[in-house]
């Protein structure tokens, strides 16, 4: 974590005169050969609150325009979008009905594909939290909840499909290794179900399943052809086999897709078993097979607020130089590193942030996985919303495009 203070500016100084440390000079441009429908995902979850609040983007010529115009221009085909129940106004990101209806139609009109991100929570959902949406807090059983999922699920999708913005794919929970509804709203325990995917957890188990089930059936209810995926969080290059094992393969849940977060500041694994796990995932288990989830910073003194930002040289930097090893990706060669507390880290430069980046697509790539989405890469600072992340957008401060988003475009 980092610090916002005159002693990040003596740091910032000291690394720009340093040549261990200086930007490197090579241009972004190289392209990976990727397949045309190789999915060169954007994750826009940020861009309603973002310009309720005034904020703009701009191209790379500083020109201002639509958002999803200057993604399409730079090679991203599609957007995924989160969608939580009844967000709070003061919570970054709060995408309700109202603000995914709007953005889905944008998305549309600059055609490109939509992933909606189904959180069903009234925030964020992940490995350490997942709670019920206040309105669902008095559910007594796992039937009931099972109604309320389906319900809340048609209800989206008919309303997305009657405006002519249905996605394309859509997310049943995200990040759901330890199950879902596992809390209600307020933190306290959500003692009448358990849905919690972990072994021995015997009705958890079960019920994590019925809830899928029933999210999957109301998908397929509103329209077949909407692809269903299920989202998990890389974690020390766990496989997940005794996920799936405990929750019976996910007998009875029709699903298309397997998406993985991976970031590599974060103890995610190495690129090495994230390429493997990718290849696993898909032979064992006959999906197609995605990161959903993947970023880096391309500054470590890019700040918009006085917020510490999640990437910073320790340990963010230090844990991303363990991860990104992998002979069998040629993208790492570029890869520039240095030395901080004695330690390798990454750096942090708009090169590199590109060149991380079109390592893990190349990896996933190899594996035979179909894509790769890049989460946060729209939040930029705005003084209405705490922001810890200004710092691996992939716009500057001021919201201009850096040649870092130049990794999606094709040959």
């Amino acid at each position: 974590m980092k610090f916002k203070s005159i002693f990040s500016v003596f740091i910032a100084l000291f690394l720009f005169l340093s040549p261990a440390c200086s930007a490197p000079s090579e241009s972004t441009d190289e392209t990976l050969g990727l397949n045309a429908d190789f999915m060169r995902g954007f994750d826009a979850s940020m861009v309603s609150q973002l310009e309720e609040y005034g904020s703009s983007f701009y191209n790379e010529n500083g020109a201002k325009e639509d958002i999803f115009k200057i993604l399409k221009a730079h090679g991203v085909n599609w957007i995924r979008l989160r969608i939580w129940n009844a967000p709070q106004d003061s919570t970054p990101g709060q995408n309700n009905y109202e603000r995914t209806l709007a953005m889905a139609k944008r998305i549309k009109q600059n055609g490109l594909k939509f992933l909606l991100d189904f959180h069903y929570s009234d925030s964020w959902a992940d490995p350490a939290k997942q709670s019920l949406p206040a309105e669902w807090d008095n559910v007594s059983s796992i039937e009931e909840l099972c109604s309320k999922v389906s319900e809340y699920t048609k209800k989206i999708l008919t309303d997305l499909k009657n405006e002519g913005c249905a996605p394309d794919l859509v997310q049943l929970g995200n990040e759901i290794n330890s199950g879902m509804f596992l809390t209600k709203s307020d933190g306290t325990t959500a003692s009448s179900i358990d849905c919690y995917s972990w072994t021995g957890h015997t009705e958890g188990k079960k019920n994590l399943l019925k809830v899928l089930q029933s999210a999957s059936s109301a998908v397929s209810e509103i329209d077949s052809s909407i692809k269903k995926m299920i989202h998990l969080a890389s974690s020390k290059g766990d496989n997940f086999d005794w996920w799936f094992k405990n929750l019976q393969n996910l007998k009875g849940v029709d699903y298309d897709y397997i998406g993985l977060s991976y970031y590599p500041f974060e103890e995610h694994g190495t690129l090495k078993q994230l390429r493997e796990n990718i290849a696993y995932l898909k032979k064992t288990y006959k999906k197609q097979i995605l990161v959903a989830e993947t970023s880096w910073a391309w500054s470590m003194e890019a700040y918009g607020d006085s917020t510490s930002n999640i990437v910073w040289y320790e340990p963010a930097g230090i844990q991303a130089a363990k991860n990104l090893v992998d002979s069998k990706t040629t993208q790492l060669k570029n890869l520039k590193t240095q030395t901080y507390s004695g330690k390798k880290c990454v750096q942090a430069s708009v090169q590199n942030q590109a060149t991380v980046v079109k390592a893990i697509m190349e990896a996933t790539s190899n594996a035979g996985g179909c894509g790769v989405f890049y989460w946060g890469g729209d939040w930029i600072p705005n003084s209405k919303i705490q922001d810890t992340w200004e710092n691996q957008t992939l716009f500057d401060l001021e919201g201009k495009a850096l040649e870092s988003l130049n990794v999606f475009l094709t040959e």
